[in-house]
């Protein structure tokens, strides 16, 4: 297991502040040096009723979905959006439509994408055609992949807000992935809507982003003279053009979408919240400012946040996240906090479920070590789980993944909860700009989270010893979750995985 916070290869060791004791037994409040808008924290005030935030928990793709279709549809100011990926699929041309819509009402709209090479695929054209309706979308990072270092350094935070009024982070990219949509391979995860006074700060964090000089405005495709680069030119025009255009199939999945989520949305609660943390890394990082800057001290904001909140746990720590990568100080971290009585409970993806196989070949090194320990570990078997209905009667066959990003803090001065885009992993803890949302003192809203990490983690398997599984019922079953040629596959990529290790 990977915890980012808790110490990367040369990350915290390089950084001026002292983080801990050799035993972990001390700590400092790191979260304190965090600069606005990089940090705020806000204590609600019932007298006033000052610094009031009401979150909604998201876990249905297909509700999250219509969230942010209903926020788009209340603007009347501004909207961000600002997301890893952006895939031009049937929920990029939901979503792009109504950012359309909001436009032409006179809204004022913004776009933010990461160009990773890897998941690019909302590119210039996309962005002129949206250029006639004064929607302006810049990239983030689009370095040449030449720049083999540089490139690594991603924007992974996910936000819609809207009006400085309402946002939504969490784990969700835009694709159909994330939305229950896909009838191939989807996941299950997680967001916080929230309310209230916490928005502004996450909008201007939006600013920092989409201001800085990383940050680059598209270029505008540019017309070419050869027939076959003309026409392949023309194909790409006429795509963005109809990917703006209605059509009947997406339509049909817009009623069904609305008749799936409008009764739970009606339904949903929302939970006061008593101290609203929100923190988030900074932009602008690279191979260069990893060494000429003090990195960690003015980058690295979030693992500072979420290294306070793991060290102040007395009780019980449960941790969800798609990858979990270990190393030296993260399993030094697990037993001080074993030592210190704390329950540990992890949830993360099998190899028949995860998307990541490398990340598995080094997951299936640690885990069995970790259940010796005491930790409580599950694994997601892969399959659907019937907590809401879908749009596609396939996407019941698809493979499933999870993908919440989710950390539960229970101590004896006052329980809490993190969802955002942090994956305990090598990448989110030294070059993905992360962003994390922190509600503390509401019991109704951590047991609320807490029993949908529970409900997904006990449909999988647990792990019990060296290879060995069960599942909900008691019964043996494979640890994998898949066979071959899956695992020959995975066993292949142990030593490549296990070489560039600090980069997964």
């Amino acid at each position: 297991m990977y915890w980012s916070v808790l110490g990367a290869v040369n990350v915290l060791s390089g950084c001026n502040l002292v983080y801990w004791d050799e035993d972990f037994d001390s700590y400092h409040e790191l979260s304190k040096t965090n600069p606005y808008p990089y940090h705020q924290v806000d204590v609600y005030d019932p007298k006033t009723d000052h610094n009031r935030n009401e979150i909604q928990v998201l876990n249905s793709g297909v509700v999250a979905l219509q969230m942010r279709i209903d926020m788009i549809r209340r603007a009347q100011r501004s909207i961000e959006v600002e997301y890893f990926i952006f895939s031009p699929d049937l929920s990029g041309k939901i979503i792009v439509q109504e950012l359309v819509v909001a436009a032409k009402r006179g809204v004022n709209v913004r776009l933010l994408i990461d160009k990773s090479a890897t998941v690019f695929e909302f590119d210039e054209f996309y962005a002129q055609a949206l250029k006639q309706y004064n929607i302006e979308v810049r990239y983030y990072n689009a370095a040449p992949i030449y720049y083999i270092s540089t490139i690594n350094f991603r924007n992974h935070r996910k936000l819609l807000v809207v009006d400085d009024r309402e946002a939504i982070t969490g784990g969700r990219n835009i694709e159909n992935d994330y939305f229950d949509l896909s009838t191939h391979y989807n996941f299950l995860d997680r967001d916080l809507y929230v309310e209230g006074s916490i928005v502004p700060a996450m909008r201007t964090s939006f600013d920092a982003f989409y201001d800085h000089s990383i940050s680059e405005r598209f270029q505008t495709p540019q017309k070419p003279t050869y027939r076959v680069e003309l026409q392949k030119y023309e194909r790409r025009i006429a795509q963005a053009a109809d990917f703006l255009a209605s059509n009947e199939a997406e339509r049909a999945a817009r009623i069904k979408i609305e008749a799936i989520a409008r009764p739970l949305l009606l339904q949903k609660k929302r939970y006061l919240c008593p101290e609203t943390t929100f923190t988030t890394d900074a932009p602008g990082g690279s191979f260069w400012t990893r060494f000429k800057d003090p990195y960690s001290d003015n980058y690295r904001f979030l693992r500072k946040t979420i290294f306070d909140k793991v060290m102040s746990v007395d009780q019980e720590l449960i941790l969800a996240s798609p990858y979990l990568l270990n190393n030296r100080k993260s399993e030094h971290l697990m037993q001080t906090m074993l030592d210190k009585q704390v329950k540990l409970t992890l949830y993360t993806n099998s190899l028949s479920s995860t998307d990541a196989s490398y990340v598995a070949a080094q997951l299936y090194q640690h885990v069995y070590d970790w259940q010796k320990l005491g930790i409580t570990t599950y694994v997601h078997a892969g399959e659907w789980l019937a907590e809401t209905d879908v749009v596609f009667p396939e996407t019941k066959l698809a493979r499933w993944g999870m993908h919440a990003k989710t950390q539960v803090y229970k101590r004896s001065n006052g329980n809490e909860v993190m969802v955002g885009t942090y994956n305990i992993d090598n990448r989110s803890n030294h070059y993905n700009t992360e962003m994390g949302l922190f509600c503390k003192g509401n019991n109704d809203l951590v047991q609320a989270i807490e029993s949908s990490i529970l409900s997904r983690a006990q449909q999988g398997y647990t792990i019990i010893a060296e290879n060995e599984a069960i599942d909900n019922k008691g019964n043996k079953v494979n640890v994998y979750g898949a066979g071959n040629p899956d695992i020959t596959k995975m066993k292949y990529m142990w030593l490549p995985s296990w070489m560039f290790n600090f980069l997964l």
